[in-house]
Protein backbone atom coordinates (compact mmCIF):
# COMPACT_ATOMS: atom_id res chain seq x y z
CA UNK A 1 0.00 0.00 0.00
CA UNK A 2 1.59 3.64 -0.67
CA UNK A 3 2.32 5.59 1.99
CA UNK A 4 1.55 8.43 1.61
CA UNK A 5 4.53 10.15 4.01
CA UNK A 6 7.35 8.54 1.38
CA UNK A 7 5.71 10.93 -1.59
CA UNK A 8 8.61 13.78 -2.31
CA UNK A 9 8.03 17.37 -2.03
CA UNK A 10 8.57 17.48 -5.44
CA UNK A 11 6.12 14.90 -6.31
CA UNK A 12 2.61 16.94 -4.08
CA UNK A 13 3.94 20.10 -5.20
CA UNK A 14 3.47 18.77 -9.48
CA UNK A 15 0.17 17.02 -8.13
CA UNK A 16 -1.40 20.18 -6.98
CA UNK A 17 0.01 22.11 -9.45
CA UNK A 18 -1.65 20.10 -12.20
CA UNK A 19 -4.79 19.64 -10.21
CA UNK A 20 -5.14 23.40 -9.83
CA UNK A 21 -4.09 24.33 -13.40
CA UNK A 22 -7.10 21.55 -15.31
CA UNK A 23 -9.55 23.02 -12.79
CA UNK A 24 -9.00 26.33 -13.61
CA UNK A 25 -9.14 25.89 -17.31
CA UNK A 26 -11.29 23.04 -17.59
CA UNK A 27 -13.53 24.87 -15.65
CA UNK A 28 -16.50 27.27 -17.60
CA UNK A 29 -15.24 30.75 -17.39
CA UNK A 30 -18.36 32.13 -16.59
CA UNK A 31 -17.62 31.22 -12.75
CA UNK A 32 -15.09 33.71 -12.46
CA UNK A 33 -16.17 37.50 -12.99
CA UNK A 34 -14.54 40.49 -12.40
CA UNK A 35 -10.67 41.28 -11.82
CA UNK A 36 -9.77 37.94 -11.39
CA UNK A 37 -11.55 36.18 -14.40
CA UNK A 38 -9.68 38.85 -16.18
CA UNK A 39 -6.56 37.98 -14.56
CA UNK A 40 -7.47 34.32 -15.56
CA UNK A 41 -8.12 35.10 -18.99
CA UNK A 42 -4.91 36.89 -19.17
CA UNK A 43 -2.72 34.14 -17.71
CA UNK A 44 -4.75 30.95 -19.27
CA UNK A 45 -2.11 29.68 -21.55
CA UNK A 46 0.37 29.73 -18.33
CA UNK A 47 -2.14 27.25 -16.80
CA UNK A 48 -2.33 25.07 -19.73
CA UNK A 49 1.25 24.67 -20.35
CA UNK A 50 1.41 24.16 -16.37
CA UNK A 51 -1.45 21.39 -17.26
CA UNK A 52 0.90 19.99 -19.91
CA UNK A 53 4.06 20.17 -18.17
CA UNK A 54 2.32 18.43 -14.93
CA UNK A 55 0.80 15.66 -16.37
CA UNK A 56 3.96 14.86 -18.63
CA UNK A 57 6.17 14.64 -15.66
CA UNK A 58 3.80 11.98 -14.32
CA UNK A 59 3.53 10.21 -17.38
CA UNK A 60 7.34 10.46 -17.91
CA UNK A 61 7.55 8.88 -14.44
CA UNK A 62 4.63 6.01 -15.30
CA UNK A 63 6.74 5.29 -18.24
CA UNK A 64 10.04 4.90 -15.79
CA UNK A 65 8.46 2.64 -13.81
CA UNK A 66 6.48 0.11 -17.05
CA UNK A 67 10.11 0.15 -18.18
CA UNK A 68 11.50 -1.02 -15.12
CA UNK A 69 8.66 -2.94 -14.10
CA UNK A 70 9.59 -4.75 -17.96
CA UNK A 71 13.26 -5.12 -17.62
CA UNK A 72 13.58 -6.41 -14.35
CA UNK A 73 10.53 -9.43 -15.20
CA UNK A 74 12.68 -9.90 -17.99
CA UNK A 75 16.14 -9.87 -16.49
CA UNK A 76 14.72 -12.32 -13.52
CA UNK A 77 13.49 -14.76 -16.63
CA UNK A 78 16.12 -14.61 -18.03
CA UNK A 79 18.38 -15.17 -14.51
CA UNK A 80 16.22 -18.40 -13.67
CA UNK A 81 16.39 -19.60 -17.35
CA UNK A 82 20.23 -19.57 -16.77
CA UNK A 83 19.67 -21.24 -13.48
CA UNK A 84 17.84 -23.87 -14.74
CA UNK A 85 20.59 -24.60 -17.79
CA UNK A 86 23.23 -24.75 -14.94
CA UNK A 87 21.15 -26.99 -12.73
CA UNK A 88 20.87 -29.59 -15.75
CA UNK A 89 24.41 -29.55 -15.78
CA UNK A 90 26.05 -30.20 -12.34
CA UNK A 91 28.70 -32.61 -11.66
CA UNK A 92 28.30 -35.30 -8.79
CA UNK A 93 30.07 -33.38 -6.33
CA UNK A 94 27.61 -30.21 -6.76
CA UNK A 95 25.08 -32.33 -6.86
CA UNK A 96 26.12 -33.79 -3.08
CA UNK A 97 26.34 -30.39 -2.15
CA UNK A 98 22.77 -29.73 -2.63
CA UNK A 99 21.53 -32.99 -1.64
CA UNK A 100 23.06 -32.21 2.10
CA UNK A 101 20.39 -30.11 2.48
CA UNK A 102 17.92 -32.53 1.71
CA UNK A 103 19.48 -34.93 3.67
CA UNK A 104 20.06 -33.17 6.31
CA UNK A 105 16.66 -31.43 6.58
CA UNK A 106 18.27 -28.11 7.21
CA UNK A 107 17.89 -24.92 4.95
CA UNK A 108 21.17 -23.72 6.50
CA UNK A 109 24.04 -25.37 6.75
CA UNK A 110 27.45 -25.14 7.01
CA UNK A 111 29.97 -25.18 4.01
CA UNK A 112 33.47 -24.69 3.35
CA UNK A 113 33.26 -22.25 0.79
CA UNK A 114 37.29 -23.27 -0.72
CA UNK A 115 35.73 -26.50 -1.77
CA UNK A 116 35.73 -26.14 -5.54
CA UNK A 117 32.22 -27.38 -5.80
CA UNK A 118 31.06 -24.82 -2.91
CA UNK A 119 32.69 -22.51 -4.72
CA UNK A 120 31.18 -23.71 -7.86
CA UNK A 121 27.54 -23.19 -6.61
CA UNK A 122 28.20 -19.82 -4.63
CA UNK A 123 29.62 -18.02 -7.75
CA UNK A 124 26.37 -19.55 -10.47
CA UNK A 125 24.45 -18.01 -7.56
CA UNK A 126 22.81 -20.88 -6.63
CA UNK A 127 23.99 -21.02 -3.04
CA UNK A 128 24.53 -17.75 -1.07
CA UNK A 129 25.75 -16.77 2.66
CA UNK A 130 22.79 -17.60 5.04
CA UNK A 131 23.86 -14.33 7.05
CA UNK A 132 25.12 -11.94 4.67
CA UNK A 133 28.65 -11.95 3.22
CA UNK A 134 31.43 -12.38 5.49
CA UNK A 135 33.59 -10.01 6.68
CA UNK A 136 36.90 -12.33 7.14
CA UNK A 137 38.28 -14.17 4.47
CA UNK A 138 39.76 -17.32 5.75
CA UNK A 139 41.64 -20.01 3.46
CA UNK A 140 39.43 -23.10 5.15
CA UNK A 141 36.36 -20.95 6.08
CA UNK A 142 33.56 -22.88 7.08
CA UNK A 143 30.31 -20.66 6.38
CA UNK A 144 26.38 -21.15 6.84
CA UNK A 145 25.17 -21.26 3.94
CA UNK A 146 21.62 -21.49 2.18
CA UNK A 147 20.45 -21.99 -1.40
CA UNK A 148 19.05 -19.03 -2.49
CA UNK A 149 15.36 -17.95 -3.39
CA UNK A 150 15.49 -18.43 -7.39
CA UNK A 151 16.99 -21.72 -7.59
CA UNK A 152 14.51 -23.44 -4.66
CA UNK A 153 11.68 -23.90 -6.78
CA UNK A 154 14.13 -25.36 -9.40
CA UNK A 155 15.71 -27.98 -7.05
CA UNK A 156 13.48 -31.59 -7.56
CA UNK A 157 14.65 -34.48 -6.56
CA UNK A 158 14.99 -35.25 -10.41
CA UNK A 159 17.60 -32.79 -10.59
CA UNK A 160 19.66 -33.72 -7.65
CA UNK A 161 19.21 -36.93 -8.93
CA UNK A 162 17.11 -38.38 -5.73
CA UNK A 163 13.62 -41.18 -6.20
CA UNK A 164 12.94 -41.37 -2.64
CA UNK A 165 9.67 -43.57 -3.94
CA UNK A 166 11.75 -45.90 -6.46
CA UNK A 167 15.00 -46.23 -4.37
CA UNK A 168 15.89 -49.49 -3.45
CA UNK A 169 18.66 -49.82 -0.23
CA UNK A 170 21.43 -49.79 -2.66
CA UNK A 171 21.19 -46.61 -4.65
CA UNK A 172 20.79 -45.34 -1.20
CA UNK A 173 23.70 -46.58 0.15
CA UNK A 174 25.21 -45.09 -2.53
CA UNK A 175 23.97 -41.87 -2.22
CA UNK A 176 25.19 -41.64 1.56
CA UNK A 177 28.74 -42.93 0.65
CA UNK A 178 29.25 -40.58 -2.00
CA UNK A 179 28.24 -37.35 0.80
CA UNK A 180 31.27 -35.34 0.78
CA UNK A 181 33.68 -35.93 4.03
CA UNK A 182 33.26 -32.53 5.30
CA UNK A 183 29.55 -33.13 5.98
CA UNK A 184 30.13 -36.09 8.28
CA UNK A 185 32.69 -34.04 10.16
CA UNK A 186 30.02 -31.41 10.37
CA UNK A 187 27.47 -34.07 12.03
CA UNK A 188 30.34 -35.31 14.19
CA UNK A 189 30.93 -38.77 12.15
CA UNK A 190 34.15 -39.92 10.99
Amino acid sequence: MLDLRQVSPVNWFICWLLLSCTLVTLLPDSLFTGAFGLWLADFQMLFILGMVASASYFLSHAAIMLFQHVFYRKQRLVRQKLLKELLDYLDAGEKAVLREFVIQRKSVIKLPVTEPAVKNLLEQGILTYAYGEPNEPGLNAIKPLMITIEARPLLTFKVLGLNPANMTEEQKNMILNTRPKYAYKQLGRN
